[in-house]
C-alpha cells in the first residue's frame, strides 16, 4: 500500500476516532479540553463539542492504526495529535467567527485536519508537496461525502 494512502486512512482513523468514541461512550469522560473557557469576545476557546475523550480517543486510534499500517508508532500518535491540534484551531477561528460549536465551515473543517498531520509527518517520511495536496484533496472529499452516510446510519449527530 503506498505510504500516501497509508498517511490518508491515518488521518481518517484520528478524525474519526472522537464521533465513535461519543456512539459508545455517551456522555462519560464528556470534559471539554477548554475547561468551558469563555473569552473576552463571549465565546469559549473552543466549543463543547471538542473533548478530552474525543482527543485521547484520536490518539489511541491514530496509534493502533499506524502499527496496523506498518507505520511508527510514535509517527502514529503524532500525526493525530497534528490532526487533532488542526480540528482545534478550526474550532478557535469558527469561535472567533461567532459561529456556534458543531457547525460546518467548508474547507475550514477540512484543511487544518488533514494539512497540519502531514506538517508533522515530515518528520518520519519524506513525501513532496503535490502528495500532501493530493491528500489534503482526498480527506476533504471523503469527509464531505462520508459524512452525510455517518448521519444516516447514526454514527455521527450532524450531517457534516
Amino acid at each position: 500500500m503506498p505510504l500516501e494512502l497509508k498517511l490518508l486512512l491515518l488521518i481518517c482513523a484520528a478524525n474519526i476516532a472522537p464521533v465513535i468514541a461519543h456512539k459508545v461512550m455517551s456522555n462519560r469522560f464528556n470534559r471539554p479540553v477548554d475547561g468551558g473557557l469563555v473569552l473576552g469576545d463571549g465565546f469559549p476557546l473552543f466549543g463543547s463539542s471538542k473533548t478530552w475523550r474525543g482527543l485521547v480517543a484520536a490518539l489511541m486510534l491514530s496509534a493502533a492504526a499506524a502499527l496496523l499500517l506498518g507505520l511508527p508508532l510514535l509517527a502514529g500518535l503524532a500525526l493525530g495529535a497534528g490532526s487533532m491540534c488542526g480540528d482545534l484551531l478550526s474550532s478557535f477561528i469558527k469561535r472567533r467567527l461567532g459561529r456556534a460549536s458543531s457547525t460546518q465551515f467548508l474547507g475550514l473543517d477540512q484543511i487544518p485536519e488533514a494539512l497540519l498531520p502531514l506538517l508533522v509527518g515530515l518528520v518520519w517520511f519524506d513525501y513532496s508537496w503535490l502528495a500532501m495536496a493530493l491528500i489534503v484533496a482526498a480527506f476533504f472529499v471523503l469527509e464531505l461525502t462520508t459524512s452525510p452516510l455517518f448521519y444516516i446510519l447514526g454514527i455521527r449527530r450532524r450531517p457534516f
